[in-house]
């Protein structure tokens, strides 16, 4: 009886094994980075189409965003969209800053990523102007993925704590 039960065992394993899609990481990690740098590149060119193909367009989505000078929250991508065309027509030229987005953390799971990373940003001489740490949560919808969470800390604009333990 043991041999039996165990040989069923083994079967269920290898089947449920089988049947289990394998995700390609490093695949998955550069569509996942891509959709990001694509993001930022269509933000700093005021490209509202190009920016907006990297959300996912439901009220679930959240944006907050954080600097020594204050914080943004938005919620839901039709409040996003508004806000988003609004800045974009108020400040239509392109910005001429240039980033490097750097130390990226992934999380991937079968359909959704969690996403830390550092984005430097330049001015067109080359000359730093901040560090922002992001986080992202993506969403795989229809083989795409899109983001349903973004938060950005201008880590720059405030002091270093330099006896704090993580």
């Amino acid at each position: 009886m043991k041999k039996h039960l165990s040989i069923v065992l083994i079967y269920i394993a290898l089947v449920s094994n089988s049947c289990t899609e394998r995700i390609n990481i490093k695949k998955e990690n550069e569509a996942i980075k891509s959709v990001i740098e694509n993001q930022t590149k269509a933000y700093f060119a005021r490209d509202f189409e190009k920016h907006s193909k990297a959300f996912l367009h439901d009220e679930s989505i959240v944006i907050l965003v954080s600097s020594k000078i204050g914080y943004g929250y938005v919620n839901g991508w039709n409040k996003l969209s508004e806000n988003d065309k609004k800045y974009f027509a108020e400040d239509s030229i392109p910005s001429t800053d240039s980033f490097q987005n750097i130390n990226y953390k992934i999380k991937l799971y079968q359909n959704s990523a969690w996403v830390v990373y550092n984005e430097m940003v330049y001015n067109s001489k080359g000359v730093y102007l901040r560090n922002v740490i992001n986080v992202r949560f993506l969403e795989k919808v229809n083989g795409e993925w899109k983001i349903v969470y973004l938060s950005d800390v201008n880590a720059t604009s405030y002091e270093v704590d330099t006896k704090a333990k993580y």
